[in-house]
């Protein structure tokens, strides 16, 4: 239900009173969205943001000396060109300080003991914020020619990838996707029944009938990408009990073996033998492909509308629930959303209250990575909340918001003017606006963009666009310094469980997410952060981020070969 909220707010946001000084109202949508983008539905996001803002994307990250760095402690301004942008006013001074004043390196050695704590409290319950998987270890030599079954949240993708034994060649060239298709799903047809297995036969059938690699009159070694969660049963093998994204179960599949009915509906309709080898989801099909393709990996991200991150874990019987000893070797699926109590209040604004009033509360009444809101029976997401591509341009928006309302901001353009940026959560500041302004230096051409976009006859001020810079700059800081914070909890784990495994020199963390492809001064920091922290430096490690391109597709291939 969607709350009515004034954008003017007090300066001590402490007690999370709002003012009635103003009486344009900003609507809040509370709805929190649990759900995470699946591989084919960032690829979108890229190619949309791409088109529309003129960036370019980088398949890896530049080295952690490639820009300048914001120090934890310095006010927060766009790394292209450090202090030119900086604009202040009063109000714009608390917002900054608000976002950036925490953000010091002993913060980010304390928050990240008290998350490493929280994860090992997470493998000790039997919680679903970490789920455990069979281990996925490419080694190199995989190889052959598999079908890939990629079922993601809009889109059905079916590929024929063939993986070269040429062990001379390097990794990335040794995999050719041979022929690949996709089709939308809309919403009157998510209804996931015998006949939707049907429908995924019949597309399939297309992509192989036009390609002559795999011989669909001989058993066809598949690998599948499934974004909803699994009942595991084994490597291949998993009950269908849930699904997100708009989707539902029927009956006469609840509880079904997804492999047993893939293999049985290609049987009895096209008579033609898949043998699956490999189930994963999608930030299990980044760990597996990109894994593959670097040996230094050890961590796979996902940050898009929502943030995952997977590592594989040695199993410990006095450490871990008993329901997640499923190997050797574990490969956990963590739903870092649910993560990040630890930075409340002290790491919150006035305006991620208004997102969630949640993140502003001192007392914690419950452990969001452990269940749901006893009061609301909703889930909390403060990791989410504050480093996602859905909620960082509405954060920026309320920002400027309350500029505007003291006249601190865009104090030439009218209320009616504003009425998209003032009164339209989520979709009043989008991430594409939020991406120029924070990354281009051209500011007749942010000009341009937020003209067209806001339908606009007036050049906007060029200290306006200053002190939206110096906003994006600050909302930016802070998340990388959560995703930073994440990453080095999950080495401190690491470290607990897998002491045959020296995390030194040179590691490597696979991702995927528009955000992180696009938003170069987020991952610039996200890298600086890691890279200048006290346990990179006590215990010698330096990272960089690789983007995994066309993961789902790829690490299915590769998964299947693993098991193969």
């Amino acid at each position: 239900m969607a709350q009515h909220l004034t954008s003017s707010f007090e300066a001590n946001h402490s007690d999370g009173l709002r003012s009635l000084k103003k009486e344009v109202n900003i609507r809040i949508n509370s709805q929190q969205i649990s759900g995470l983008a699946s591989s084919e539905e960032e690829e979108e996001d890229l190619k949309s943001l791409e088109s529309s803002t003129g960036l370019s994307p980088s398949p890896s990250s530049p080295s952690p000396s490639s820009s300048s760095f914001r120090s934890p402690s310095a006010t927060p301004m766009s790394s292209n060109e450090s202090g030119e942008y900086l604009e202040t006013s009063s109000v714009l001074d608390l917002a900054v300080a608000s976002f950036t004043e925490s953000l010091t390196d002993k913060n980010l050695c304390q928050q990240s003991d008290l998350l490493y704590h929280d994860f090992k409290s997470s493998l000790a319950e039997d919680a679903l914020a970490m789920l455990p998987n069979y281990n996925l270890s490419p080694t190199g030599e995989e190889s052959g020619l598999y079908l890939v079954i990629d079922l993601g949240g809009s889109t059905l993708r079916v590929a024929v990838v063939d993986i070269s034994p040429d062990l001379d060649l390097n990794r990335k060239e040794r995999v050719k996707v041979v022929i690949e298709d996709k089709w939308i799903i809309s919403n009157e047809y998510k209804n996931i029944d015998l006949n939707f297995f049907k429908f995924i036969a019949s597309k399939t059938m297309e992509i192989l009938l036009k390609q002559s690699a795999i011989d669909s009159k001989e058993l066809i070694k598949t690998g599948i990408t499934w974004s909803f969660p699994l009942e595991t049963t084994d490597y291949n093998n998993g009950n269908i009990l849930h699904v997100s994204k708009g989707y539902t179960v029927d009956p006469e599949v609840h509880g079904q073996n997804l492999k047993s009915l893939l293999e049985t509906t290609f049987l009895e309709e096209f008579n033609v033998e898949i043998d699956v080898r490999s189930i994963l989801n999608d930030s299990l099909a980044v760990y597996s492909a990109g894994l593959f393709l670097n040996s230094t990996m050890k961590l796979a991200m996902v940050l898009g509308t929502g943030f995952n991150l997977c590592c594989s874990l040695n199993s410990h019987e006095q450490k871990m629930h008993s329901a997640k000893l499923i190997d050797d070797k574990i490969l956990f699926n963590t739903e870092l959303s649910f993560f990040g109590q630890g930075l409340v209040p002290h790491f919150m604004t006035k305006y991620d209250g208004i997102i969630d009033k949640r993140l502003v509360e001192a007392e914690q009444r419950f452990k969001a990575f452990s269940k749901v809101d006893p009061e609301t029976n909703s889930v909390f997401q403060p990791n989410e909340l504050t480093t996602s591509g859905r909620y960082l341009p509405e954060l920026c928006r309320l920002v400027i918001a309350d500029l505007w309302n003291q006249k601190e901001i865009f104090t030439t353009f009218s209320e009616q003017e504003m009425d998209r940026l003032l009164n339209v959560p989520y979709d009043g500041f989008e991430g594409e606006i939020m991406c120029i302004v924070d990354e281009c230096n051209d500011y007749q051409e942010i000009n341009a963009k937020m003209c067209k976009c806001y339908n606009w006859n007036k050049a906007i001020p060029e200290t306006d666009i200053k002190m939206l810079k110096t906003i994006t700059a600050a909302v930016i800081q802070r998340a990388a310094f959560i995703v930073a914070n994440s990453i080095i909890a999950f080495f401190k784990l690491q470290r607990e469980f897998n002491t045959d495994d020296q995390l030194k020199g040179h590691l490597s963390v696979g991702f995927v997410g528009s955000v992180l492809v696009y938003f170069h001064n987020y991952r610039d920091l996200v890298l600086k952060y890691v890279n200048s922290s006290q346990d990179a430096q006590r215990e010698g490690y330096t990272i960089d981020l690789q983007l995994v391109e066309n993961s789902s597709i790829v690490g299915a291939a590769i998964g299947a070969a693993y098991h193969s």
